[in-house]
């Protein structure tokens, strides 16, 4: 979901090898960007409303990245329109919970390892509506993913989740669906991958600017240097950068180094959670989160190609 002139011509006339270090650098770039955006978005949300943030985060996204990237809106289809459409309106519904779940959350920590669970959710929605058989490996990941969300989540004694555990549980199901609707959607070949991209940025921004407006009205804003400076920070770096870089750094690097790399963004969350929010962890949730980042290194990697790989080199 998330290609720019500046990054392209840093890549052109290099190695392969250099290529590959250079994307894989600023695949590590942006997810830190999105692992630190949920401790920004709980120090916004103490003077804003989650509506309100998440409207403004995303219409300024919208705007960057359109201008950015304004020679890829022209002669827009129909099949391109309707597909954005939908992923905003998933879109929107996603970070619509995903920061309410943020400001109910006991944990922020928590939080962002839960919603780093649609890699593992993806395969079992694939089954379900379009017959499309998990691999061997899943199970074990699921078993393990299972285990860690127990540990932190519900092995305290009450076996009760939180507010906002559930909202991160809910919004990570239906990015679950997202996935997978993005896939369908970026398969058709009328789809113009780029235009949808942007699109369904604006469309969420749209949708969300909406719910503002139903849920929020008499909310009032309480702008201030630090609160534009956290917009600035969601809408630019956690949002409209990743969708202009992640698309030219995946041409230089395996599909392998992209998932892994992704699964650091709970852990710069968590880690920005304990600097910034002094937030404290106990053993059981550092045991649970290891236990899910396990469950989606495992979901992530291929080890099919690595066992040709082995065989090519032998």
């Amino acid at each position: 979901m998330r290609r720019g002139p500046t990054f392209v011509c840093a890549f052109t006339g290099k190695e392969d090898m250099d290529n590959q270090k250079k994307a894989d650098t600023a695949l590590v770039l942006i997810t830190f960007f999105w692992g630190l955006a949920n401790v920004v978005a709980e120090f916004a949300m103490r003077s804003i409303s989650p509506s309100q943030l998440n409207a403004l985060r995303f219409s300024l996204a919208f705007v960057v990245a359109a201008i950015v990237l304004h020679k890829h809106l022209r002669k827009i289809n129909a099949v391109t329109l309707r597909s954005a459409v939908i992923l905003g309106a998933m879109l929107a519904i996603i970070y619509y919970f995903a920061m309410n779940g943020i400001k109910y959350s006991r944990s922020i920590t928590t939080f962002s390892f839960i919603i780093a669970l649609p890699v593992v959710i993806t395969p079992l929605i694939n089954y379900f509506f379009r017959k499309i058989v998990p691999e061997k490996k899943f199970f074990a990941s699921l078993l393990l993913a299972l285990a860690g969300l127990y540990m932190m989540t519900l092995a305290t004694g009450d076996l009760m989740m939180g507010k906002g555990e559930l909202l991160a549980l809910f919004v990570a199901v239906i990015y679950a669906f997202d996935i997978c609707y993005t896939e369908v959607c970026v398969s058709k070949p009328d789809v113009n991958i780029t235009q949808m991209g942007i699109l369904q940025i604006g469309f969420a921004a749209l949708f969300l600017t909406i719910f503002a407006f139903i849920t929020e009205r008499n909310a009032r804003i309480y702008m201030d240097v630090k609160i534009v400076g956290y917009i600035l920070f969601l809408g630019i770096f956690s949002t409209a950068l990743p969708f202009i870089v992640q698309p030219i750094a995946q041409q230089y690097t395996s599909s392998d180094h992209v998932g892994v790399i992704f699964t650091l963004e709970p852990v710069f969350s968590a880690l920005a959670a304990i600097v910034l929010l002094g937030e404290v962890v106990s053993w059981r949730e550092y045991l649970g989160g290891i236990l899910m980042i396990i469950a989606v290194v495992l979901m992530n990697v291929d080890f099919s190609k690595r066992g040709e790989a082995a065989e090519d080199k032998s």
